[in-house]
């Protein structure tokens, strides 16, 4: 039995907190594929736009044929009802037509980032057995790195550019609500990746009539989550489950202006950003934005600053808070955000429709409203399990008493939470050593499994320290006597081996190695006791002219007073989000357009200086760069007006 609890999507509306539903809603069932929705969409309205990327549309008639077309492919190599396929693609649109043609095929898509180093990815391969892997022609070299028969590799590419074949005579696999659509990869604390598997009534469950979002066939949706990420879920299939058109940028590396001239260009109504990239587009105003209607966002703590400065500015937008774990189909709980909110802090929300939400005990009991527990979540946005880990799902899938009596399978998330009487949920914390950064989920118990294995460590301890408002992961090494390296020498060795196995936002920004690890009573490391990261060693006396005003961005974003002139940005603990930042308050302060790739090529601050002093423009301002600096400027005073 599927749990149903519905909650107010816009408390204070009526002065109880509660509101009623939209008339007009798609009608959700639970026990209905995700292709067959998409497929009754492209019947009655074939011509309606699906997707536009980089300029190029496809109506909801040819997405379906050509996924049909490409799932046929599929099943002639061999793909069956139940088995995983892997892609290994970017963002774009021949990325879609792979996710619909795997669904087509029986099978549920697993996205692998290619950005993701080969080891990482190795893994993932290994533990998920594709029967297939959808590449492309950039990803074709390091699909050779990877253990899987190149009988088995798709290129997507070669694949949509051959003619139509007997698609329509293939026998396509009857598939329901129940059977998995999707693996997503997270952070493990054993020290691998774990694959949670989605059913389709779970992305059904997230984007068909819901309490705290109205997808409406005349919206366009923004699509700017990569592949990899559980965003990418409610990006997609919000909008081609509903008849609407969904908007995606290509570029692999976005900017603040990308993605405010898409939204302006596109007319972009409904958007989810993780709240690093929402904070972001807040603390530095581009474009009109006068398209969106909704602005969700979630994966950190909000900030009620940026939330009021946002809603200053564009009053007549909804703002919603969003809150869950990929194990829940992506959001268990929301919170529209009213424009007079005055709170510190900002609720996670009530819980959104075919969904519960329940505050527990250590013995799983129920907790009264307003006692701290343990946040559970039952309903169909239920993961299946962890793929090939029984041991993990039965430890985290468990089933509790609710206050009704009724037994109600749950997913115990490690989110510590307080209920109101009325539901609505306040964060508290982390029960486990998890962290978020930039949106991201980080065990950090993974990242010291991986240091562990090296061969110059006898023990490894992972920290996350708050500097400002700037999460840094710190690693404390203790070596091994035969080590033979020096400090300095020891952690770049280190690092270097660690940058081959973990993605990038999960290797540490800083390294240091103690000879003994302060311990407790029990004989565990005492982790308070661990020193605090001092600054690396002064250099900026140096900096003048452009190297000063780069150097002073990156104090205010990184958190620290100084850093060298040729340290690099990631190597102080920098992730892609604070670089965006860095790349954003550029603009504004030199007041012209810069290519952030070209940023993310010079991530040292004497070579991007000289980039930037050798790029026509940087001493001379366009009349439309000093329009633009001035329209943010007049936005930025008005945002600071409205916190006074």
């Amino acid at each position: 039995m599927h749990h149903k609890q519905q909650h107010a999507e816009r408390p204070g509306l009526n002065g109880t907190g509660h509101t009623t539903r939209p008339a007009a809603r798609r009608a959700y069932d639970r026990d209905v594929a995700v292709h067959h929705i998409v497929a009754e969409i492209a019947r009655i309205k074939p011509n309606a736009t699906a997707i536009s990327f980089g300029g190029v549309e496809m109506t909801y008639g040819v997405l379906d044929r050509t996924a049909s077309k490409l799932a046929a492919r599929l099943i002639a190599m061999g793909v069956r009802k139940g088995d995983i396929v892997g892609l290994l693609l970017p963002r774009a649109a021949k990325t879609l037509i792979a996710k619909l043609a795997i669904l087509k095929a029986g099978a549920a898509y697993a996205p692998f980032d290619p950005a993701y180093p080969v080891d990482h990815l190795s893994y993932m391969v290994e533990d998920s057995a594709p029967r297939a892997l959808m590449i492309d022609r950039d990803s074709a070299s390091l699909a050779a790195s990877l253990p899987i028969a190149r009988g088995s590799l798709v290129d997507t590419d070669n694949a949509l550019s051959e003619p139509a074949g007997d698609e329509l005579r293939v026998a396509f696999p009857s598939i329901g609500g129940g059977d998995a659509a999707y693996v997503m990869y997270t952070s493990g604390s054993t020290g691998r990746p774990k694959g949670v598997v989605i059913p389709h009534r779970g992305i059904q469950r997230l984007v068909c009539d819901q309490n705290f979002v109205e997808f409406r066939p005349n919206d366009v949706v923004l699509h700017t989550a990569t592949i990899s990420f559980d965003a990418a879920t409610f990006e997609i299939w919000g909008a081609l489950l509903n008849g609407a058109r969904l908007a995606g940028i290509a570029d692999r590396t976005l900017s603040m202006q990308r993605v405010a001239d898409t939204i302006d260009r596109e007319r972009v109504s409904v958007m989810l950003l993780t709240t690093g990239l929402f904070n972001l587009l807040v603390d530095h105003p581009s474009g009109k934005l006068t398209s969106l209607r909704h602005v969700l966002f979630g994966g950190e703590v909000a900030s009620s600053d940026h939330a009021r400065r946002f809603l200053s500015a564009r009053p007549g937008c909804v703002l919603t808070n969003v809150y869950g774990p990929t194990e829940v189909s992506c959001m268990a709980s929301a919170f529209q955000i009213p424009a007079d909110f005055a709170g510190d802090t900002v609720p996670i929300g009530y819980s959104i429709a075919n969904n519960g939400t329940h505050i527990l005990d250590d013995d799983l009991n129920v907790l009264p409203a307003g006692q701290e527990g343990q946040l559970a979540v039952s309903g169909d946005g239920l993961a299946i399990g962890y793929l090939n880990r029984p041991e993990l799902t039965q430890e985290r899938f468990v089933a509790i008493t609710a206050k009704n009596g009724e037994s109600l399978r749950c997913y115990l998330t490690g989110d510590r939470a307080v209920m109101d009487a009325d539901g609505l949920l306040h964060f508290r914390g982390r029960r486990d050593r998890q962290v978020k950064i930039d949106g991201k989920r980080i065990e950090l118990d993974e990242i010291e499994n991986a240091l562990r294995r090296d061969g110059h460590l006898a023990d490894a301890v992972v920290e996350c320290h708050q500097a400002g408002s700037a999460k840094r992961l710190v690693a404390y090494l203790r070596p091994k006597t035969v080590a033979g390296l020096d400090e300095t020498d020891l952690a770049a060795a280190v690092f270097r081996r660690l940058k081959g196995v973990l993605p990038a936002h999960m290797v540490p920004g800083r390294a240091i190695v103690l000879q003994e690890f302060p311990m407790n009573r029990a004989g565990k490391v005492d982790r308070s006791r661990l020193p605090a990261p001092t600054e690396a060693p002064a250099a900026m006396a140096a900096a003048e002219g452009m190297e000063a005003i780069i150097a002073r961005h990156w104090r205010r974003v990184l958190g620290i007073d100084t850093g060298g002139l040729d340290q690099n940005f990631f190597d102080l603990g920098g992730t892609s989000m604070q670089l965006m930042r860095v790349h954003a308050a550029l603009e504004q302060e030199l007041g012209r357009s810069i290519d952030v790739v070209s940023v993310f090529e010079h991530p040292k601050i004497r070579s991007l200086a000289r980039f930037l002093e050798n790029t026509p423009g940087s001493v001379q301002q366009s009349a439309a760069a000093r329009s633009r600096a001035a329209r943010q400027k007049r936005g930025m005073s008005q945002f600071r007006r409205s916190r006074q």
